[in-house]
């Protein structure tokens, strides 16, 4: 992605807002950035229980009330599942896709048809609320709100590096199971970041925890217009956040015997492995959901 070094961010900002210049009407807010991250997680994969680094692309659409943090391959396919003739071509790229695996065993070509995250994460700054989107067992997804004041930040302002040429600061959080620490940017006047971060004085760049897991990385920040929309998919269901965590892990354990017991099929593949002490070491995002 181009990376457009915003100089000086705060003038380009003020000059986007509703108070320097009259918007025409829009169905949808619009974002006054976008910043794209790379997601870097790791987890133990069944049968060999091999470790594997996986990424997956991000973006953040935000302005100055509200933000919305997504994977643009999930919010494209749920789009076109939103429609009658989105769910044809859906199918149609799903068949492709699948006699291309069957031909060559190109793994690519199912990479584009299949949800590598349904993570959503809506900010609301004037109500201080964040509302998360995102699986919740098989075949199941649950949203969930909570307020900003759950994450205490504490700045350490000594610390500092540079990130895509902004001078970045410190700061460390205990979050949810996972202590956290995140690089923000005082020169991106916006007190957002990628996944549920926000309430700094500035833009959140990288975040990662101690255990090497899970890590969040900008790779390009922009100024933009583009619409802030809501989810397309309408199955999400309000769901407590633990209860949501501890059903996604039991269906991570358990995912063949319950395929087997709705289906009548077995998934193959060394799903039906079963869990170990080790591969329970590798957890998600917020670990607080085994208390």
């Amino acid at each position: 992605m181009k990376t457009a070094r915003i100089i000086p961010l705060l003038l380009i900002l003020f000059c986007l807002s509703p108070f320097a210049t009259a918007k025409k009407r829009q169905d949808y807010p619009q974002s006054e950035i976008k910043a794209e991250y790379n997601y870097h997680y790791k987890f133990m994969r069944k049968g060999d229980g091999a470790t594997v680094d996986k990424n997956t692309p991000f973006i953040l659409l935000a302005n100055r009330s509200q933000s919305k943090f997504y994977c643009p391959s999930t919010e494209f396919k749920d789009s076109l599942e939103s429609t009658p003739s989105g769910r044809a071509k859906a199918n149609r790229m799903f068949d492709a896709a699948v006699a291309a695996y069957v031909q060559n065993r190109d793994r690519s070509a199912m990479d584009g048809v299949v949800y590598h995250s349904r993570l959503y994460v809506f900010k609301d700054f004037t109500k201080s609320i964040s509302t998360t989107y995102d699986e919740a067992g098989m075949g199941e997804c649950g949203y969930y709100d909570e307020p900003f004041s759950e994450i205490d930040w504490v700045i350490v302002e000594d610390s500092t590096k540079t990130i895509l040429g902004y001078q970045c600061i410190m700061a460390t959080t205990d979050y949810h199971g996972r202590k956290w620490t995140v690089w923000f940017t005082p020169e991106i006047p916006m007190q957002d970041g990628p996944w549920k971060f926000c309430g700094l004085p500035g833009l959140v760049m990288e975040a990662s925890e101690p255990s090497g897991q899970h890590c969040f990385t900008v790779t390009g920040i922009e100024t933009s217009q583009q619409p802030i929309y809501p989810v397309f998919n309408t199955e999400y269901e309000k769901m407590d956040r633990k209860e949501m965590l501890r059903a996604a892990r039991h269906y991570r354990e358990n995912s063949n015997s319950m395929f087997k017991a709705a289906t009548g099929a077995e998934l193959g593949g060394g799903f039906d492995a079963p869990a170990t002490e080790e591969s329970r070491k590798y957890d998600y995002l917020e670990t607080d959901y085994h208390e």
